[in-house]
């Protein structure tokens, strides 16, 4: 091409371009304006929600109040109003703030917060995220029984505990679901193992951050392994993740199984379990293995954990 065919079709292109310039600045303010239209549709539909349910729900002085089932809520206005007004603020977080967990029916400056996750996507405005929430909390215990609010379930066993609670019976429920057993008499939850063993996580004693953790064989007397989950495990008071896992053991434990284990933990049945820790415990595995002998090989050398020092 020659340089005046080049210079034509740039001076062209050139053209082209400013002349979209006004039909693209009206479709970025046609947008924008929708955007806000969404807000407001999703603002109408939070004050419906309120309107309709005044008595669980209300505006205090600082937070939107949903008086749930399982517990009360708090969600702060104030954060709220500015990262609607202005997300792009310098002190401004991403996402939604912490919802504050109260008991039921009162309020507590030892209160515990929980991220509610919410599947929205990018098209759908902030005012229906909080309006989807607060119908969430409104409805809790079938929130709580959502495989993808581990952050609300935790708030809530942190704030109650196992003792007699509002939400002992849907613990009880959910922890019976993952093949064990609550035992608020006795202060501690029941696991089957293998090989005969029953796995015992004690919460009664107020020395205990987390769990003890203990063994017993066919109802036979029971033997202290790990005094406190705290010292010892990362995620110490994950009881789906202590339940799921202690019912592999002691035979997971084996060195000639515990690939296996991991291989079901990490990629099969349970993909969410981060690691086996109670594997790279060597007091751990002398301890059991004090009563399993099929375990004593691997208590003369445990694996290595390969995340220690892994920062």
């Amino acid at each position: 091409m020659s340089v005046r065919g080049r210079r034509e079709m740039s001076e062209k292109t050139m053209t082209e371009w400013a002349d979209g310039r006004k039909g693209r600045l009206e479709n970025f303010i046609r947008e924008y304006r929708d955007s806000l239209e969404k807000n407001e549709v999703g603002l109408r539909f939070l004050s419906e929600i309120i309107s309709e349910n005044e008595d669980r729900v209300r505006i205090g002085h600082n937070n939107i109040i949903i008086l749930g089932k399982l517990a009360s809520y708090a969600i702060p206005i104030q954060i709220i109003l500015q990262m609607i007004t202005n997300p792009f603020a310098e002190n401004s977080s991403f996402g939604l703030p912490r919802v504050e967990v109260h008991p039921r029916g009162s309020w507590i400056q030892n209160h515990t917060n929980a991220c509610i996750q919410s599947r929205s996507g990018p098209d759908i405005p902030a005012s229906d995220v909080i309006a989807s929430i607060v119908m969430g909390l409104l409805s809790d215990e079938t929130l709580y029984h959502d495989e993808s609010q581990e952050s609300f379930r935790t708030s809530l066993l942190t704030l109650y505990g196992l003792t007699n609670s509002p939400i002992s019976t849907i613990l009880a429920e959910r922890v019976s679901s993952r093949g064990a057993l609550l035992d608020q008499n006795e202060g501690e939850v029941r696991i089957k193992g293998t090989h005969g063993f029953t796995w015992h996580l004690g919460f009664d004693d107020p020395e205990v951050k987390s769990f003890s953790v203990s063994s017993s064989i066919r109802g036979g007397p029971r033997r202290l392994h790990m005094e406190d989950t705290y010292n010892w495990i990362s995620d110490c008071k994950n009881i789906d993740r202590l339940i799921v896992e202690l019912s592999l053991y002691p035979r997971g434990l084996m060195r000639e199984h515990q690939e296996e284990t991991q291989e079901r933990l990490h990629r099969g049945d349970y993909p969410w379990l981060s690691d086996t820790e109670f594997a790279y415990n060597p007091a751990f595995i002398h301890s059991v293995a004090r009563h399993f002998a099929p375990l004593e090989d691997t208590a003369i050398m445990p694996p290595s954990n390969p995340f220690e020092g892994v920062e």
